[in-house]
């Protein structure tokens, strides 16, 4: 949960015990009973805080999942789990878990699946503030829990509860926690002890907290009470690790005595903190900052500022430590530290205590702008209404509509292209008149600058204004693909004007960011570490490299590369350089890299190798320009667009730096980058 602290510790013998002897046989890889395991136990890794261990499990058994099973969605959903803090390598997992189910009769065969993929999108769009689009995968997730007769855990219930606290709506989040609750116990029996014990009585604890901070503080003291006595029956069961029950108990003790705190009972108050400080166990995420901080309250309000200042330097020790997972804490730390000052009369350093204090919770308000501004209920409300209206939609509108709508694409589709290509022939023409006609050159470059401008500027808002009715007309298609009523010859059309659509937007963005891109646009860089970024790229792309079974060599060594680079751009050219080489490969084919200083230590190169098809000598003039003639479909039939090699030359050149190629037919081909370096001690 969002507001639940310190509840996972680790208990890693056993676990550890259960993974190596796990995985001595690599060959059981294949069988489905065998993968199953080995998910659960990286699953109960991460509950255990060992995500490292956990991702360890997860890499060594990809091999032995095929990218038609449908576990590789489970596969998915935990290694997103594991980029929780990088949105955007969890769109990654997202994206390739809805590629699985592009089919949509899959849903159907496995629709726990298809809840995890999404449960995964909407946690992505959580993590990138996008709260609408969260509800609606959410929503959609429980609607096909619901459809298939398939028990619900509560588990959307829980997050959307989790929505409503981080709102300050309380009281709607306790509510929702205690729906979750009730479906979480009823639809838990698949679950590990360790796992089922986390749920339980972290649930219990959230909604005890969720109480009292909305001002029923007998119904917080119920869940309170009822979270210390679950946790002591598992504990008379002997089923869960020592350290585990009794980092629960910390967090238990430390809402209990902040409760007590709050009605003024200061004896219990300090009794259960005192307690949650001294439970024997190690801290590992700073569990126990808040019964410290509380402390230090308590000390403060008694004036006992002697043992104010020991609690308040304990929690500054973790707070150090364990900033990035406790910033509310942080908050509370400069709040209290400052009333400390204050009361040993150091003004000056309580004023600036307090100005630390200021700026952290406004700084932490802001950042929550998009999320107090949604309606969870409305937003819900117009999901359903909009899922009902979806539902009148008639047979024959819908066939006039698709028929409309791909003469409409095709149209517009080839409007775009006879207009690109009028504006490359005129622009070779005017070229070849320039050198014949030397007298008339300054006044010929002019009006050629003038008519590629003129239609750049065209083309370009013709470009942003065919998105929009064309993502539309794409997105009606897959609503309507979301239907059962139609025979296999509509949907076959529908299905043709939804991929039909995905390619003309894919066209169109590429162009925006070629040869219809500003080129006056400011470029920002940054200090990147180059070898950092090409080995994450390289170990994605791995994945799609899977698919063709080759392997992508990363060759370099630990020492930082860090210049100045737009990251956004050179990931692009990165991933455009390796992402050829797959394409241009091999099945079984062997892709490498590698990344290294110039000889006088003024250039980073970087190069991508394979040992593929090759470039043909004809081609080899033609390569870097934008719709290239020399784009040739791949191995596998991969079609191209013939603006990736241009593109990339681009920004390359925009870094002052440069790209080239040596390449033999049939052999293969070697892409060469050149970047100005200036290390951080230059």
């Amino acid at each position: 949960m969002l507001f639940s602290r310190g509840v996972i510790i680790l208990y890693s013998q056993i676990i550890f015990a259960i993974v190596f002897s796990s995985c001595l046989n690599r060959d059981k890889a294949t069988d489905e009973t065998y993968v199953k395991k080995q998910l659960q136990i990286a699953d109960s890794l991460y509950i255990a805080g060992r995500g490292d261990s956990g991702i360890a499990v997860l890499k060594k058994l990809r091999p032995g999942i095929n990218i038609a099973d449908p576990l590789i969605c489970d596969y998915y959903y935990l290694m997103a789990q594991h980029y929780t803090l990088q949105p955007e390598v969890m769109q990654l997992y997202a994206d390739s878990g809805m590629i699985f189910f592009a089919n949509t009769d899959k849903i159907k065969q496995y629709p726990e699946q298809f809840v995890k993929v999404m449960e995964t999108s909407g946690d992505v769009c959580i993590m990138k503030k996008k709260y609408n689009a969260s509800l609606h995968y959410y929503d959609k997730g429980r609607q096909i829990l619901k459809a298939n007769g398939k028990c619900d855990n509560g588990n959307f219930s829980l997050k959307i509860g989790g929505i409503f606290y981080n709102q300050k709506k309380f009281l709607p989040a306790a509510r929702t926690l205690v729906e979750g609750y009730n479906q979480l116990i009823a639809c838990d029996n698949n679950l590990t002890n360790e796992k089922r014990f986390f749920l339980r009585q972290s649930t219990l604890d959230n909604i005890g907290l969720a109480y009292e901070q909305g001002g029923m503080l007998d119904s917080a003291k119920y869940y309170y009470d009822k979270d210390l006595a679950y946790i002591n029956k598992i504990d008379s069961m002997a089923i869960i690790d020592t350290f585990y029950l009794n980092a629960a108990r910390v967090v238990v003790y430390d809402n209990l005595g902040g409760f007590h705190l709050k009605r003024g009972d200061n004896s219990m108050a300090y009794d259960y903190l005192n307690m949650a400080t001294k439970m024997p166990i190690r801290d590992v995420d700073g569990m126990l900052i808040p019964p410290y901080n509380k402390l230090a309250d308590f000390y403060i309000q008694t004036n006992k500022l002697t043992e104010a200042k020991t609690a308040l330097d304990e929690a500054r020790g973790r707070l150090n430590k364990f900033y990035k997972d406790n910033p509310e804490s942080d908050i509370k730390w400069y709040r209290l530290y400052a009333l400390y000052m204050f009361k040993t009369g150091r003004y000056n350093e309580a004023y600036i205590a307090q100005d630390n204090y200021i700026r952290l919770r406004d700084s932490l308000a802001a950042g929550s702008s998009k999320l107090y501004q949604l309606d969870v209920d409305r937003e819900l409300d117009a999901i359903h209404q909009q899922q009902a209206l979806s539902s009148l939609k008639q047979q024959d509108k819908i066939k006039q509509i698709s028929l409309i709508g791909t003469f409409i694409i095709v149209g517009l589709f080839l409007v775009i292209i006879i207009l690109i290509s009028r504006t490359l022939n005129n622009s070779k023409k005017t070229q070849t008149m320039m050198k014949l006609q030397n007298q008339q050159m300054h006044t010929t470059v002019n009006e050629l600058e003038r008519a590629n401008t003129n239609y750049i500027r065209i083309m370009r808002v013709m470009a942003h204004d065919l998105r929009n009715p064309i993502s539309g007309i794409t997105g009606l298609a897959a609503m309507l693909l979301d239907e059962d009523e139609f025979s296999d010859d509509s949907r076959h059309l529908l299905q043709l004007i939804e991929s039909t659509g995905i390619h003309s937007m894919e066209m169109i963005n590429e162009l925006l960011k070629s040869g219809l891109a500003d080129e006056n646009e400011v470029m920002a860089t940054q200090e990147i570490d180059v070898k950092e970024l090409l080995r994450d790229s390289v170990e994605l792309l791995q994945f799609k490299a899977n698919e063709k079974q080759q392997q992508i060599i990363f060759d370099a060594d630990d020492t930082p590369l860090v210049t100045h680079i737009n990251h956004e751009k050179i990931w692009r050219v990165c991933n455009n350089l390796i992402v050829n080489a797959i394409k241009f490969s091999h099945t079984g084919g062997i892709i490498k890299t590698s990344i290294h200083l110039s000889g006088d230590e003024r250039h980073i190169i970087l190069s991508v190798a394979d040992n593929g098809i090759g470039i043909a000598d004809k081609d080899k003039d033609s390569i870097f320009e934008m719709f290239s003639p020399a784009k040739r479909v791949g191995t596998n039939g991969e079609q191209p667009f013939g603006l990736g090699l241009s593109i990339s030359k681009k920004i390359i050149e925009k870094h002052h730096g440069k790209i080239w190629f040596e390449s033999t037919p049939n052999v293969g081909t070697v892409f060469y980058i050149e970047l100005p370096y200036s290390s951080l001690s230059s």
